[in-house]
């Protein structure tokens, strides 16, 4: 199911701009801000997917009401498309409202269905369902290369007996094909899935134990006002997308930028300890009874004093980790901006023809295809050998930070070499300018000259450094979203209560928003250093920023995430207290701050 809704997503949206240029009248400018507004609704409306799924409908209906939506939108957009007739509020309609409304009731749920199959009683279950979350990111790269490789490039030039003016129609018809598959294979299974029912209140007692916390500590006002400040960050990237005023797009773009960083750092930070959430003396006495209940008596102890609390510490005890990888995420972006701008303007030849830059994309899925099959089998159980114990999640994401900032360097040093290497000389038959490069009416000392034709505009020679070059940071890039990508999916599963899981799964994918407004400002601030012609700027200061970003990242995740406990690792603790047959104060007063977050000290106080 997923793969083929990332295989439909990045079918319908890898050549969008050209159709609102060259379908709706669109200017450049115009195209690209909607162009990027786009995937920022994408990954908002999974918070509102997860939201009903666990309050309401549960993840199966939920996943079926949305995909149906998704189906309809993309027979909408076809239809709007299709040479003849050709509308542009159907086509708007369709892909902002109803595309993105489809996806956030998948995206958020289909992962967490997923998990759902596999019993952590059971031993083989535990190691099957690390396996699934590789494997189920193996999936998304599989759709996502098809759509890079084959429907990106059909849209705009068509293929075969498709003649371009029919491809974007044809390309969004095998989309949608592949989704309806998908769909009547997911409602085929039915039978054979668990299902869990919808908990039924638990974001409500999360905003109760929430706002509790608010009465008792400034933690918690701290906490707030960091989720205010993303939200703020992602409001005014996306509206900054849509304003044609350069200096008030500047000022609205870094003030975003300012929002999202600041939000994400406070949050992170008052999260690393979650003590104050639902904290109270009131709870700490009750804590401690329903501890000493439970080692003299457990069949008889209720959960009822601390369930609420313990779960919302759950879900904000994860958080310094997730909102961690929205520093990745920044550098993630750069492949569909800067390192497709830098790659525009190197050697593009490939016999006689040029190849188009953003099928280096192709570059990062095979890269995660390879990886993490490789991983899985042969580097992971390695490295657990050498160290003698078990390669974590969070260590995996700390080598992942580290590869992130190995990437941005590199695509930095190639930009240096890709300056010195000089153009290449003009030939006649226009074969030296780049086709995605850009163009100038204006003399620069980078361009060809005008072609045959007449051509208005001075297109730009290509660099003698060749392209393939660029398959470094592509390809460090993707094996970065092995080592943080899949395990957020994982710790957003195994580490989150069962009624929360898809709610913690959107809060996941709402980072790549916020990381889109840090990308947005940061390109802001080093746009005196990028101009159009590479050749006449320095993008690689950008790219060490974002590298210097990826590194301090590193260190504060290891410093965050220092003492964290695994929720299985904890509970087994736990087990073998009450198996004992009883519990001192002090063995109790551990497992109370394992499982709890309250330290001994509070608990004898």
């Amino acid at each position: 199911m997923e793969m083929c809704e990332r295989l439909c997503f990045y079918g319908l949206t890898g050549s969008i701009k050209v159709l609102f240029q060259s379908r709706f009248g669109y200017t450049s400018f115009q195209a690209s801000a909607l162009t990027n507004v786009l995937p920022s609704f994408v990954y908002l409306t999974p918070l509102m997917g997860g939201y009903i799924a666990d309050e309401f409908w549960g993840r199966f209906k939920t996943i079926t009401i949305f995909g149906s939506v998704y189906l309809l939108s993309v027979a909408l957009m076809a239809f709007s498309v299709y040479p003849g007739y050709t509308s542009k509020n159907l086509f708007m309609l369709s892909c902002f409202g109803l595309l993105s409304l489809g996806t956030g009731g998948i995206k958020a749920n289909v992962v967490t269905l997923g998990g759902d199959q596999f019993d952590d009683r059971n031993p083989a279950h535990k190691e099957q369902k690390e396996q699934f979350f590789n494997y189920f990111y193996w999936a998304i790269n599989f759709g996502a290369m098809i759509s890079f490789g084959y429907l990106a490039q059909m849209a705009t030039n068509g293929s075969g007996a498709i003649p371009p003016e029919y491809g974007f129609f044809w390309s969004f018809v095998i989309c949608g094909s592949a989704l309806f598959i998908a769909l009547c294979s997911f409602l085929g299974a039915s039978g054979r899935y668990i299902l869990n029912p919808a908990a039924g209140g638990t974001m409500g007692n999360f905003k109760r134990v929430f706002m509790v916390s608010l009465k008792h500590t400034w933690t918690a006002w701290f906490v707030l006002l960091g989720v205010i400040l993303m939200c703020a960050g992602f409001v005014l990237s996306v509206a900054g997308a849509f304003i044609e005023n350069d200096s008030l797009n500047k000022i609205i773009a870094v003030v975003g930028c300012v929002c999202a960083s600041a939000g994400v750092l406070m949050t992170a930070v008052a999260t690393i300890n979650t003590d104050w959430v639902g904290y109270t003396p009131e709870f700490v006495e009750a804590q401690y009874e329903q501890l000493e209940s439970k080692a003299t008596d457990p069949a008889s102890a209720s959960d009822s004093v601390n369930e609420d609390i313990v779960n919302a510490r759950d879900l904000w005890r994860v958080m310094p980790p997730v909102l961690c990888s929205t520093s990745f995420w920044v550098a993630y972006n750069q492949m569909s901006s800067n390192f497709y701008s830098q790659s525009c303007q190197m050697d593009l030849r490939v016999g006689g023809s040029q190849l188009n830059a953003a099928i280096l994309n192709i570059a990062d899925c095979l890269t995660i295809m390879i990886c993490i099959p490789l991983f899985d089998a042969f580097l992971y159980p390695f490295i657990e050998r050498c160290k003698g114990s078990k390669f974590t999640l969070l260590q995996k994401m700390a080598c992942g930070f580290l590869i992130g900032t190995v990437a941005l360097v590199s695509a930095a040093v190639i930009e240096v070499y890709r300056k010195d290497s000089g153009v290449l000389d003009y030939t006649s038959d226009n074969a030296s300018y780049s086709n995605c490069g850009p163009i100038y009416s204006d003399d620069n000392p980078n361009t060809c000259e005008e072609d045959a034709n007449g051509f208005l505009g001075k297109k730009t020679c290509m660099s003698k450094m060749s392209v393939f070059w660029m398959a470094i940071p592509y390809c460090l890039i993707g094996i970065g979203e092995c080592l943080i990508s899949v395990q957020v999916y994982e710790l957003c599963y195994s580490e989150i209560p069962l009624e929360m899981r898809s709610t913690a799964q959107a809060i996941n994918l709402f980072t790549t928003s916020l990381a889109s407004a840090i990308a947005a400002g940061l390109t802001i601030a080093w746009q005196s250093e990028i101009p159009d012609d590479l050749n006449n700027g320095y993008l690689e200061y950008m790219y060490y920023s974002i590298a210097g970003l990826q590194f301090v990242t590193f260190i504060f995740f290891v410093y965050a995430t220092r003492n964290f406990e695994y929720k299985e690792a904890v509970t087994e603790g736990f087990h073998a207290v009450l198996e004992g047959g009883s519990a001192d104060r002090k063995s109790l007063s551990y497992f109370e701050d394992e499982i709890d977050g309250k330290d001994a000290e509070i608990v004898q106080g």
